[in-house]
Formats: C-alpha cells, structure tokens, sequence
C-alpha cells in the first residue's frame, strides 16, 4: 500500500475505505509515473543550491513543443500540459512553500516498510538537512490533483477539500519519520521537525501536526486493522473482462 493511500484510508468514512483496500490490492502500478517531467524537473531544481530557474525553464520549453506537435498522441499532448501546469503552480506558489532556503538532496529508493504486517511504501522526493548535526528528515512534493480545491464551485466544497489534503500530509508527515526510523541511523537522526509534505495545488508546506504522536498510533492502529481485513477484500465484478 502507497503511504498516500494510508493517508487517505485514514481520513474516510468504511465505504470509502474498502475502496481504498480494493484498489491497493488489486490495482495495477502504471508503467510510466504520472506526471514524470514535471517530478524530475521540480526535484532537480529543489536540490540544486542555486535554484536555478534555468532548470525549469528548459523543461517548460521542451514540454510546450513536445504539446504542439502535430504526431503528438493526445495521451501525450494531455500529459505535456498536465506537466506544464504543475510546473506553473510550483512557480506561482514557491515563495509559499518556502522551499527556496532549506539543503534538500536526492532521496534514495526506499524499501517499503512494515507497519503493523502491512507493507506502505512511501516515497520521498527530498532529504531534508540543515539542521542539528546529523539530524535528517524527508520531503514530499504533492502535485496530485484530487481532490482539487480549485474545483469547487463553493467556498466551503473548497475549503473542505483542501482540508482532506491537510489531513493526508499531516499523516504522510508521520509516516516519513517512521520510514528513516526504519533505516536505524543509516542517514542520520530521524528529526520530525525537519519532515514535510510540500502541496503545489494549496501552495503551502504542511508539517508535524500538533498531535503529531496520536497520528503515529493512529496509522499503527490501522495497519492492525488492514492486515485483518486484507484476505476478505475481493475484487470488483468491474475488473472481470466481459466476453
């Protein structure tokens, strides 16, 4: 299970949870990571002391006539313009984010951990240093679009979907400090201070919550929980083939 998806369970209602259980089991990773171009574009500028825009400026180029190309598959021609928007969000929100002053280098690829017998892989795209000698945190920049604050038509629909991705980063917070606690002093002392999740769509970086040790029993307590109920979930009629 991804840590998004255990943030996610976390925060839903039990309909919404056997969804999730449903789709982590059964659901097959896609070959090529969404929004790729834009991650590997935002992570090389983010670990680069300078934050030289140069950087994004080359992507961008290469992402717009990548769009205007005429043997373009519109698959493709979606995802160049997907990539170009996260990229112009990331631009209009970084002196939000507050990104700009913190020592962040390439996370490595993590094995996923166990958590209460269930396996969460949670991916990184930052360690965080600077601060205390050898104390470390981690980063994640969120770009996902559900669910969308700026789709809401209501100033409370909006609201209240930006506060579900608040909730979801509180709890991916918690889950980077589990996993450099996992590696046992191997990039330093896991320091909760120094994790974040860093949300382009909402344009500000989200850290330790104030219950920040509730939150570590909470996602125990459902890792406990899914285990138990990992063998019942059965696949939709949905993901059958018709004849």
């Amino acid at each position: 299970m991804s840590a998004a998806a255990l943030a996610e369970y976390l925060i839903l209602r039990p309909d919404g949870q056997q969804n999730i259980l449903h789709d982590s089991k059964y659901s097959r990773p896609p070959i090529v990571t969404a929004n790729g171009e834009a991650m590997r574009a935002l992570r090389a500028y983010n670990q680069d002391p300078r934050r030289s825009q140069d950087t994004l400026l080359r992507v961008k180029d290469a992402l717009t006539t990548k769009s205007e190309a005429a043997d373009i598959t519109p698959k493709q021609r979606d995802e160049a313009l997907r990539c170009l928007e996260i990229i112009d969000l990331f631009e209009r929100n970084e002196n939000a984010l507050g990104m700009r002053s913190m020592a962040l280098s390439e996370a490595p690829t993590f094995e996923a951990i166990e958590i209460e017998s269930v396996m969460i892989s949670i991916r990184p795209d930052f360690i965080v240093g600077g601060g205390a000698p050898n104390r470390v945190g981690a980063g994640i920049l969120r770009v996902a679009k559900a669910p969308d604050p700026a789709g809401g038509k209501r100033p409370e629909t909006r609201e209240r979907r930006g506060e579900i991705r608040r909730e979801m980063a509180r709890y991916m917070v918690a889950m980077q400090q589990l996993l450099l606690e996992a590696q046992k002093g191997a990039l330093g002392v896991s320091d909760r201070d120094l994790c974040f999740v860093a949300d382009v769509r909402l344009g500000e970086r989200i850290g330790p919550a104030a219950d920040h040790a509730v939150r570590l029993r909470d996602i125990r307590g459902a890792c406990r929980q899914i285990a138990g109920l990992w063998e019942a979930v059965t696949p939709k009629p949905s993901l059958f083939k018709k004849p």
